[in-house]
């Protein structure tokens, strides 16, 4: 009862959170705490959001490292990415690429963006992974099929981003369910479930198959 009394609103105070948000916001900052412990959120990096409903989700806030997040350092936001409270801290400069997977994804109800050190040598346009059992964690029918996953040049330019992405990510509309998963160049990973769960396992299945299995760029066109 102290916890759902402490964390009643989103880092705003003016947005109520729901017991089962809170339940979910505190399952999500588990998550973060175990990120931390393989060095994948460094400093005040990387960011995490979890479904609200049809027009908004919860982000955590920008300015602190996330290993030590609770339910109140999240803020309500609708999909354009912004603050549907009228005085609120602000949100990670990066909302505008958790609206779009939202949008585009009506099935993902969580997304993790870390830095974890597997993602440093990726480069565009996409890596092909292939050769291990474990890609049927990501939805691939077997192991002899390859998962091809996109990776973008970072930009400081959210709104340029965020149509790039758009553009590529979800140029051909996909069968409802399974990961959502691309990397921005030198920065880190989006990777976006169901659930909380189920983005974290999408997560670690495809951290443990970039090391762990062949890893190629697929020929050029």
């Amino acid at each position: 009862m102290r916890s759902e009394r402490k964390y009643r609103f989103d880092a705003s105070t003016q947005c109520p959170l729901s017991l089962y948000e809170q339940i979910q916001l505190g399952r999500l900052s588990e998550v973060t705490a175990r990120l931390d412990m393989r060095g994948a959120i460094p400093a005040t990096s990387s960011n995490f959001s979890l479904k609200s409903s049809p027009e908004s989700f919860l982000i955590s806030r920008s300015g602190k490292h996330k290993r030590a997040l609770n339910p109140g350092d999240f803020l309500l936001v609708d999909l354009e990415g912004r603050a549907l409270a009228q005085v609120a801290p602000k949100p990670s400069d990066e909302t505008l690429l958790h609206a779009i997977i939202y949008k585009r994804c009506p099935w993902i109800r969580c997304i993790l963006h870390c830095h974890a050190p597997e993602l440093e040598k990726l480069s565009p346009p996409s890596v092909r992974i292939e050769g291990h059992e474990l890609l049927k964690a990501l939805g691939i029918r077997d192991h002899t099929t390859a998962y091809e996953m996109y990776i973008y040049e970072n930009s400081q330019d959210m709104k340029t981003l965020a149509i790039q992405i758009d553009k590529r990510q979800f140029s051909e509309p996909s069968a409802e369910g399974g990961p959502v998963l691309f990397v921005l160049a030198q920065h880190g990973i989006y990777c976006g479930g169901e659930s909380v769960e189920r983005a974290e396992a999408y997560l670690e299945s495809v951290l443990h198959l970039l090391k762990h299995s062949r890893i190629s760029s697929p020929p050029s066109n």
